[in-house]
């Protein structure tokens, strides 16, 4: 009865929720409302690797949904804590329609979205479109926009000091801000680091003297600040 009941939900989720078909436009206008345009990042660019480590370790083997994380998210918004482990595309649903993916059902529409996601799009669209519309803080909105704010360079020339920064500030943008909670972001920026030599991309030999490395912050303002 549970399975049938799952079931069931699911498909009415499916039936009366968004689709996914008008994504990358919905990309495209969250970056032109702010003063900045999407781009494509190749998966073997600095940020989209590190960006994968910070946020989602399996996103290239789950199907948008990682199940003990997606229980684990919904016991904390059910005793109101903030559980994290959401998958690349479940943040990505909330980041492109979050009026239909706010309270409990919303977050059951999440799930349906993030599947589609999946089967409509390649993990690189679905990851460079998350880099597009994710809010890295400071006023820029998308990886094209903090990359050139933070640092006055394009996205496809990071340093894995810049890249593993950057992939750790959409935890929490604001309490993160380099600019202004640098101590934080470096702190976070480690924990980046660290989860890609658990991944194998660096050695901790490397990660150590990445840390140390100096980051060039140039504290350009956003392309809509006044």
């Amino acid at each position: 009865m549970i399975v049938i009941a799952g079931v069931t939900t699911f498909d009415i989720n499916l039936a009366t929720g968004p689709r996914v078909n008008d994504a990358p436009a919905v990309v495209e206008a969250i970056d032109r409302a702010h003063g900045s345009l999407p781009e494509m990042i190749a998966p073997t660019e600095r940020i989209a690797i590190a960006m994968v480590a910070a946020e989602d370790g399996t996103f290239y083997s789950n199907d948008g949904v990682d199940v003990p994380d997606l229980l684990r998210g919904l016991l904390g918004y059910l005793t109101g804590t903030d559980a994290g482990g959401s998958t690349i595309e479940i943040q990505l649903a909330h980041l492109l329609y979050p009026s239909e993916t706010d309270g409990l059902w919303g977050r059951v529409h999440r799930v349906s979205l993030a599947l589609q996601f999946d089967t409509h799009y390649t993990k690189a669209a679905i990851l460079s479109m998350y880099l597009g519309a994710a809010y890295f803080g400071h006023g820029f909105y998308g990886i094209r926009a903090a990359s050139l704010g933070c640092f006055g360079i394009p996205p496809e020339r990071l340093s894995w000091a810049q890249a593993a920064l950057l992939a750790g500030l959409v935890q929490a943008p604001s309490a993160l801000d380099p600019f202004r909670h640098l101590t934080a972001a470096m702190r976070r920026m480690s924990y980046v680091l660290q989860r890609l030599v658990s991944d194998g991309r660096l050695t901790a030999a490397q990660a150590s003297a990445i840390a140390r490395a100096p980051l060039r912050l140039v504290a350009q303002k956003a392309p809509n600040a006044t």
